[in-house]
């Protein structure tokens, strides 16, 4: 009899010290658990704060260009490019006809066609794809080719934001333009968005449904130390 029971104390003893050690693997699982939980939220909360200053510089910069659009290629607001501070375009575009995509100018660059007029005042089918007013991203293959990534000849920067160590590196370009013809302030004067037709009566005068111009623009913002910390959108803009 003594020997069964002995039996039985081990046999529970057993049992208890299988209990025993379940219940320290789950209380070990749910300590790593939240162990994880708790690093992975720091490292979210963190990731989130860079990319929110990212992406400031991104929303910056899209406030920028309205002024770029509305002033025609005029953006006469002191920014850090490249690391010195200055004017970028204190002159803006003359877009010359409508009708005619080979008359713009750009008056600061001593009225000399550019790319960058091309893309403010023509529609995309009608930039260069060679020559000095060239917007073509690759010319190893036949026809226009613009790169989506801002990084690739970028019409407006490196712009730089902030101060070290989160200092952040802009770029703007424009990769797409629908032409428009007019506001709805009547007809357009030669070179112009808006204006008033130069009659004394509006009989028989016919205004054009107003279309606006639509730019599509590419802004990328990244820390300077860390590429990895950026911010990348997409601005529609219609003037």
């Amino acid at each position: 009899m003594r020997h069964k029971h002995l039996q039985h104390l081990l046999n529970e003893r057993g049992v208890a010290l299988v209990m025993v050690l379940m219940l320290s693997l789950i209380g070990l699982a749910i300590v790593s658990a939240l162990l994880y939980l708790i690093t992975q939220g720091t490292t979210m909360s963190g990731a989130m704060r860079f990319y929110r200053s990212a992406e400031e510089a991104s929303v910056g910069t899209a406030d920028i260009l309205t002024d770029y659009f509305e002033n025609r290629g005029t953006l006469n607001i002191v920014l850090n490019i490249n690391g010195v501070m200055g004017v970028p375009y204190a002159s803006g575009c003359n877009c010359g006809d409508p009708l005619d995509p080979d008359d713009n100018t750009d008056e600061n660059a001593g009225s000399a066609r550019t790319c960058r007029c091309d893309k403010l005042c023509n529609s995309t089918i009608a930039w260069q794809d060679s020559g000095a007013a060239s917007c073509d991203d690759n010319g190893g293959v036949a026809g226009l080719q613009v790169d989506l990534d801002p990084r690739t000849n970028p019409d407006i920067g490196p712009l730089l934001f902030g101060t070290a160590p989160n200092l952040y590196r802009v770029y703007v370009k424009i990769v797409d333009t629908v032409q428009g013809n007019s506001d709805v302030g009547g007809i357009a004067a030669p070179g112009e968005l808006g204006g008033q037709g130069v009659v004394s009566s509006t009989s028989g005068v016919v205004s054009p449904p107003a279309a606006p111009y639509l730019y599509r623009t590419e802004i990328l913002a990244e820390n300077t130390t860390n590429p990895r910390e950026n911010s990348r959108m997409s601005v529609l803009y219609a003037y």
